[in-house]
């Protein structure tokens, strides 16, 4: 469980300097992918999640020996990230977290937005008795995760959610493209669980989902759903990210608390 603080979502996290050892280990989940794969995913979770804040400095060497590999697999994995936008190599001076780019996080959720409206639409036609039990179960689990403050478990659910969405849609496949296309947008999220009252915010958007697709109402539940999807632009003018170009240097962000 997480402690209730405020959050800048800009500086590293409290008591990480930009140098800060890094805890760190490759998960069970990433063991059959191939070894620069599972270095690739560990990273990339840990900058999602925030626990590798924007700016934080990294160390190839550092990240070799705290995962347990050789320096090749870290350093295809540091170039993979990049391309993807979440870090930054500057020869000559080190690699970097990258800030969050407001302008991959507002593609991101148009990608999304386009492909999960789709499937809602055939969730609300499709699903049983058992898909809403699941449905009203998660939203039940989302509850306690709100009341504890506990972030992490309130995003596990928040996906599983949407995948079960996703899968009673009969396209499993796409929830997967659509995991793989928001990652900036995630990074966000993580974020804004620290909000007061978002959890509670989103809780209740879902249950206007989950109410809709009961009713077998795919034209409700789907603007139930881009309602709940463009959420994530409002919470970027919340964190004060709204107005900050990408590769300009960020204001102070807004103290959450207000």
């Amino acid at each position: 469980m997480n402690p209730t603080s405020s959050f800048n979502p800009i500086m590293p996290l409290a008591g990480m300097t930009s140098k800060s050892p890094m805890a760190m280990a490759i998960s069970p989940s990433h063991k059959h992918l191939r070894l620069s794969a599972q270095v690739f995913e560990t990273i990339r979770e840990e900058i999602v999640s925030g626990a590798l804040a924007p700016k934080t400095q990294i160390s190839e060497a550092e990240l070799s020996e705290r995962l347990g590999v050789s320096r090749t697999p870290v350093r295809e994995a540091l170039i993979k990230l990049a391309e993807d936008g979440l870090v930054q190599i500057v020869p000559q001076v080190g690699t970097f977290v990258a800030p969050i780019s407001v302008e991959s996080v507002k593609e991101a959720q148009f990608i999304r937005e386009q492909l999960e409206c789709a499937l809602v639409v055939e969730a609300a036609r499709r699903a049983d008795p058992a898909t809403l039990r699941r449905l009203k179960d998660n939203l039940a689990e989302q509850n306690d995760a709100a009341r504890d403050n506990d972030w992490d478990r309130f995003y596990e659910l928040d996906e599983a959610f949407h995948g079960i969405l996703a899968g009673v849609a009969g396209h499993p496949t796409v929830w997967k493209v659509i995991q793989q296309s928001k990652v900036h947008m995630d990074r966000v999220r993580h974020v804004s669980f620290r909000i007061p009252d978002h959890m509670a915010q989103l809780i209740s958007q879902h249950t206007a989902i989950i109410d809709a697709v009961s009713r077998g109402n795919g034209p409700d539940a789907q603007a139930s759903l881009r309602h709940h999807l463009r959420e994530i632009l409002a919470t970027l003018e919340k964190l004060g990210l709204a107005e900050v170009a990408d590769g300009a240097t960020a204001p102070r962000p807004r103290d959450l608390r207000a």
